[in-house]
């Protein structure tokens, strides 16, 4: 039980800590012993429309100051105006011109990979079109993250915020519509298990390619602390141990039952984690 997948691999996200000020969160990942973070680029920390330069610099200068590892940027794309498969021009330009400045976002803190989702299509219609802007859309993004040394992870959704990709077999075929090597799928444990899905149907899916992991628990569903749901999530690790998974795999705790005492919530995955790996 101890081989293949290390503690190098585990990162936490500032997801849990949006009542907090971002260098609260980088204290608490110090105090924890967590090197590795991904950014969650959303308000209050860093919500790229109000991305500054001097932010940026004094961000990256507080996450070295604490000599931790940005891993991976995560835009908020899901609960503000961002769906780069919209119908309605206006939309695709400014979220596509939103993604740009996560890649620029990207560069000023060192991170080399950032988070993208399919897009969005109204359900009185076919997902035909949503599916062409998608496509073409992260075609272009791909390019612009060539620029910037990024690769994007292309992430899975839920049937209530796409209607293209929310199935290991979905991803992948869109996936490969777009034909980016920069562009590399991932796999979320809460939006996979709604769907009565595994790692293994990821890693199917994929050829065996599955560039992050966000790990946590759920009911199935809840973006729950380790330990806090139902889910076989001893499985999913052996499942990503039996192909010498080396990629990273972040804690996404993000249910708001935890926003008033974050730290608790993460140590405790933390400490479920250390009994694991």
């Amino acid at each position: 039980m101890k081989e293949n997948i290390s503690w190098d691999q585990i990162a936490v996200g500032n997801f849990t800590y949006p009542l907090f000020r971002f260098t609260t969160f980088l204290d608490s990942m110090v105090r924890l012993g967590v090197k590795n973070i991904e950014v969650w680029a959303a308000g209050p920390h860093l919500y790229l429309e109000d991305a500054t330069p001097e932010m940026l610099r004094r961000m990256r200068r507080e996450i070295r100051a604490r000599e931790l590892n940005p891993i991976c940027l995560t835009p908020e794309q899901c609960m503000y105006p961002i769906n780069i498969g919209a119908e309605e021009p206006w939309i695709r330009d400014r979220s596509v011109k939103y993604f740009e400045k996560g890649l620029k976002a990207s560069e000023s803190l060192g991170i080399r990979q950032m988070l993208v989702t399919p897009g969005d299509g109204y359900r009185e219609n076919e997902s035909t079109e949503t599916k062409k802007y998608t496509i073409e859309n992260l075609r272009y993004l791909s390019e612009k993250a060539r620029d910037y040394g990024v690769t994007l992870l292309l992430e899975h959704l839920t049937v209530e915020t796409t209607n293209l990709a929310t199935r290991a077999n979905e991803l992948a075929d869109l996936n490969r519509e777009i034909d980016c090597d920069n562009i590399i799928p991932m796999v979320d444990t809460d939006m996979m298990s709604r769907y009565g899905e595994t790692i293994s149907d990821y890693l199917n899916a994929f050829d065996g390619v599955i560039g992050h992991v966000h790990l946590v628990d759920g009911m199935p569903a809840g973006h729950l602390a380790l330990g806090d749901g139902v889910l076989p999530l001893e499985n999913y690790i052996e499942e990503l141990r039996r192909v010498n998974y080396n990629k990273y795999i972040s804690l996404e705790i993000s249910n708001d039952r935890y926003h008033l005492n974050p730290e608790d919530a993460v140590k405790r995955s933390i400490d479920w984690l250390k009994k694991v790996l």
